[in-house]
Parts: C-alpha cells; structure tokens; sequence
C-alpha cells in the first residue's frame, strides 16, 4: 500500500530505557535513529481552527523531518462537528517544509456554529506543536502536546475534549459495526484486538506528493499529478485499512471538506466517536504505562488524562491496577486473537513487509515488542515454556529482520494455535 517509511513511525523520548526505547522502535518498525532526527515540529498559522488558518499550509521543521517519501512525515487531521446538522465532516491541512511546493488547499466549509479538533501525528520520533505569536494561538486554539513540559511524542492535538463535547452532545449517526469473517462483532480502536502499546495514536491522513517533492492534499484532482501517498503509521490506519478489511469489515467514513464531491474518509476522530458507543467490555483505554503518558518513565495521572481527554476517553486513576488489567487483557485477548484470526490475517498485505511478511506475522511482532514495551512481563505472572523469554508470544525473524512466524510461549497459547492451524515452532 505504501513504502515502509509511511508505516514507521518512533515513539516518545518520555522512557529513558535504552531497552524499553527499543522495544517501542521494533513495536512501530522503525529503525533506531540519532537522539535529534525525527523530532519534528509543526508551526500552526494565526487562528487556525478558522477555515482560512485550516487551509493556510501549517511548516514542519526538524532534522529528517522531510514531507517526501524518502523523509519522515508529519500530519494533521482535522474534525468538523455540526450540531444543527448533527454530522461530522473531516479536513486534513496541509503540512509542508519551508520552500516546498504545494498545490493550493481547499477551503473549508466551516458551518456557523461549529466545533473544530484536530489532531497530530508523525512517522518521525516526537510532534512538538509551535506558534507564531508566543503560545497565544495555541492556548486559543487548545492545544495539547502533554503535561509538565513532557510531551506525549508522536501526539497532539487541538481543542479535542471540545470537540469531542459538541460531537456526544449531537445525534451524529453512527454506523454499526456490523460481524466480522471471524463471526465477532467488528473491531474498533478500543478492541483489545486491535490495540498495541500506545492505543489511538497517530492518523488515518494521507498526503500525495509527486517525483518532484511538491505534496498536495488528497484528492481526486491531485491524485492525477501527484501519485504517491505519505501515510502515517498508525492504530486507526491499521483498524481502517488492514484489520477491517481482513474480516471483511468497513470503517466509519464521513465528507472530505478538501475534496466535498471526492470519496469520504475515514479519521481518529470518527474513529474514537464509534469506539466510545459501541465497544464491549472489556474495553481498551490508553493505560496508564502507556510510553506516551509517563514522565520521567514514571506513570502520571495528568498526563494520562490530558491524553485521554483529546481521544473522547474517561479519565483513568493512572494507578499499577490499570496497567496490570491492560497487559492481563493483552495476554488473554489480544494474544489469543492473533491465533484465531490468523486464517484471515494471513493472506492479508502487511502494513510493514520489513517487519512482518504479511499482516499475521506484522501482528505478532508488534504483540511481543508491545509487551515488553509496557513491562507487562513484570506486571502479569505467566508461565513460560521457555522462560529465557519473556513474553506469550515469540516473533521468529528471518535474516533479514522480518517475522515469518510464531512461537506460542504458553501451554494455553501453543494448544490454541493446534488448534487453529498455526505452525509454531517449539519453545
């Protein structure tokens, strides 16, 4: 679907660990870069929930930050409630590097009365939001990059919680999520099926660009000139464009304000609205050893919520009891899923074919890096069959690097995976 570059994606300078830190790099198939490349900075224009400030190019700076192929993107996703009309559309500014060449961006249309959020993310290590006016437009604006001057690392966002107010408070029409392949209902972002380390993180935004480097919004228009897609590494583009479409599922999609007349587009934002109604328990929130909310590689409770707000979520206690029911849940759910889905997963395109040679084996390698990343082996008792590993499940890698197959570490894990077919090899 894209080069891997468009998948990879760095996580938050927040853990000091050298192992931990690279166990977030293996989870989001990266490769380890220096301590400054990748952290990339996003200058938002005066007013910038306004549709002029919406369709002024907003500058990413940052050494690799480059919005090419070959660089590491940046992106903006943006939400647009009516409540008068109660519908959601979606706009992505446009992000461009000072001088680049960029076809015009559209004009939205911003009804009278609405409520605008926008969200961040980056294929780069860290997203730090910067204004012209000394954080007067982002304090109107809303913005959060995290608490204590620690900031989230590939996240932000702007006038979320608002947002995401106006929208629960409306009768927005939210699809079902209809039964999947597997005979289970549809998984969200809040699917322990589904999640990883660091849920509802990064966008489903794609930018196109040209052999020339000049980038434009996606549209049909600008699909005719500029033919290849930036993607961002990311949850809602894993749910959206590989595991929905794997069990035979379809995403939450709404109107293209860059392209009103274009294919609608799917969003973090409709994303968390679908996840927020119709998730079953038990659901998966950001938890509380997430990487992105600690500080200091200690939990914090501000920090965690301020995340949480921007992704419409409760408010968590940030306590080593949410932790340990997130990696619980990921031991008994997520883990045994990858087993049960693997007949449809399979035979489905790897977002990453550097890490995993197709969307089975990408998932098993992102399940034992996420697993190490939340330090869920000091958290839940497990026994190993082989207990120099430390983790349910084992991600064979070939020479090159990529998972080619499993190993189940767990007497329950290896007769689950008989029993559906999975060649794992021995402990």
């Amino acid at each position: 679907m894209t080069t891997r570059n468009a998948h990879a994606a760095a996580i938050s300078t927040a853990v000091s660990s050298a192992l931990l830190t690279a166990a977030i790099l293996l989870a989001r198939g990266t490769e380890l870069a220096t301590a400054a490349a990748g952290d990339c900075v996003v200058t938002l224009p005066p007013n910038p929930l306004t549709a002029t400030g919406l369709s002024t190019p907003w500058v990413v700076s940052g050494q690799g930050c480059t919005q090419t192929a070959a660089g590491m993107p940046t992106f903006a996703e943006c939400a647009v409630v009516d409540p008068a009309a109660n519908t959601v559309a979606i706009y992505s500014p446009l992000l461009i590097n000072q001088g680049q060449k960029f076809v015009t961006p559209t004009v939205p249309t911003i009804p009278a009365g609405a409520t605008v959020g926008c969200w961040f993310g980056t294929n780069g290590a860290t997203t730090t939001l910067k204004d012209t006016t000394n954080g007067a437009d982002l304090k109107n604006a809303n913005c959060v990059n995290g608490a204590n001057g620690n900031i989230f690392g590939q996240f932000a966002a702007c006038n979320a919680a608002n947002f995401f107010g106006a929208a629960n408070g409306a009768n927005i029409a939210v699809p079902a999520l209809g039964t999947g392949k597997n005979g289970k209902p549809c998984y969200t972002t809040r699917s322990y099926q589904s999640v990883d380390m660091d849920p509802s993180d990064n966008m489903v935004t794609t930018y196109l660009v040209n052999a020339n480097g000049m980038i434009g919004q996606k549209t049909v228009a600008n699909a005719k000139t500029l033919t290849t897609e930036l993607n961002n590494g990311s949850d809602n583009l894993l749910v959206d464009a590989f595991l929905r479409p794997a069990l035979g599922c379809t995403a939450f999609t709404a109107k293209n304000l860059a392209d009103p007349n274009g294919p609608p587009v799917g969003a973090l934002a409709l994303n968390e609205l679908q996840a927020a109604k119709l998730q079953a328990s038990p659901v998966a929130l950001v938890p509380p050893n997430d990487p992105m909310v600690l500080i200091n590689a200690a939990m914090s409770k501000k920090k965690l919520n301020r995340y949480r707000a921007a992704v419409n979520q409760p408010a968590g206690a940030g306590s080593a009891a949410e932790a340990t029911t997130f990696c619980q849940n990921m031991l008994a759910v997520t883990a045994a899923s990858i087993i049960t889905d693997s007949q449809f997963t399979k035979v489905f395109t790897s977002p990453d074919p550097a890490n995993g040679n197709n969307l089975f084996t990408f998932l098993v390698q992102r399940f034992e890096a996420s697993w190490m990343g939340l330090g869920c082996m000091n958290l839940v008792q497990v026994q190993y069959l082989n207990g120099a590993k430390t983790t349910p499940i084992i991600a064979n890698r070939n020479g090159n690097g990529v998972c080619v197959s499993m190993t189940a570490n767990t007497a329950a894990l290896q007769t689950l995976a008989v029993a559906n077919g999975v060649n794992t090899k021995a402990a």
